[in-house]
C-alpha cells in the first residue's frame, strides 16, 4: 500500500510516524519545505501542498498529522486522492465559529500578528498562550528556529481551505480525545462527511496508537 505521510511541527519524515514506517514499507515519508536542512520562509506551506499533491497523485492515501493536516488537506483540493487520514490535523479554519478553537484564535492570533516580536519573544508568546504557562528562554538555535518557522509558516486558520472539496473526498479523521479544539475541528470534519474515531491515551501523538496503523489500512483499503 503506497501512502504518503505528512509530519507536523515535530519530528519530520519517518521520524515522526515510527509505527507507521515500519508497518507500511511502501510508503513515503517526506521532509515538507522548510523542515530538516531547509530554512523557514514564507510561501513553504503552499509549496508543500503542491509538492504533496504530485507525489501522491497515483498513491492509495494522504496521511496528515497535525499542521501536516493542513498541507494534506490543501494538497487534497489540487489533486482529489482516493483516501485522505487526518491526524488531530491543525484545521482550526473549519472550527472558528465553535467555542474553544475561537478562543484558541484569540489568544494566538494577535501573537502571529504582532512585528515587533524576536523569534524568542514570539516562541515564549506563542507557548505561554498555549500552554498556560511561560516556558522561559528559547536558549537553543533549535527552539529559535522553531519559533521563526511557527511564525512564517504562518496561523493554520490562515491557510484556504475549502470544505466543498473535502466533502468530496473519502476522509478518516483519528483524534485523542484529550483536547477541546481537535474534537471540534474532527465534529466539523464528520459534518462534511469524514468518518470520525477516537484513539484515546496517547495525547496528541494519536498516530503511537497501537490501533493507529491498522484503523488507516483498515480505512484506506475500503475507501
Amino acid at each position: 500500500m503506497r501512502l504518503v505521510f505528512a509530519h507536523g511541527t515535530g519530528a519530520v519524515g519517518a521520524d515522526a510516524f515510527p509505527q507507521q514506517a515500519a508497518g507500511f514499507p511502501d510508503a513515503e515519508f517526506p521532509v515538507l519545505p522548510g523542515y530538516g536542512d531547509d530554512e523557514p520562509a514564507v510561501g513553504d506551506v503552499a509549496v508543500a501542498a503542491q509538492s504533496l499533491a504530485l507525489q501522491s497523485a497515483d498513491a492509495h492515501g494522504i496521511v496528515g498529522y497535525s499542521y501536516g493536516g493542513v498541507v494534506a488537506a490543501m494538497a487534497a483540493c489540487m489533486e482529489l486522492p482516493a483516501a485522505l487520514v487526518l491526524i488531530e490535523p491543525a484545521l482550526f479554519q473549519l472550527a472558528r465559529d465553535r467555542p474553544a478553537t475561537a478562543a484558541l484564535i484569540e489568544r494566538l492570533e494577535p501573537i502571529y500578528l504582532d512585528p515587533t516580536l524576536t523569534d524568542d519573544a514570539f516562541g515564549r508568546s506563542f507557548l505561554r498562550e498555549l500552554r498556560g504557562e511561560d516556558p522561559g528562554e528559547l536558549a537553543t538555535a533549535d527552539a529559535l528556529r522553531w519559533s521563526r518557522r511557527t511564525r512564517l509558516h504562518g496561523a493554520p486558520w490562515r491557510h484556504p481551505i475549502d470544505p466543498e472539496c473535502l466533502a468530496e473526498t473519502p476522509t478518516l479523521v483519528l483524534t485523542g480525545g484529550w483536547n477541546a479544539e481537535y474534537e471540534e475541528v474532527a465534529a466539523a470534519l464528520a459534518a462534511l462527511g469524514a468518518q470520525h474515531e477516537v484513539l484515546a491515551g496517547h495525547g496528541h501523538r494519536v498516530i503511537d496508537h497501537p490501533d493507529a496503523s491498522a484503523r488507516i489500512r483498515s480505512f484506506v483499503e475500503t475507501a
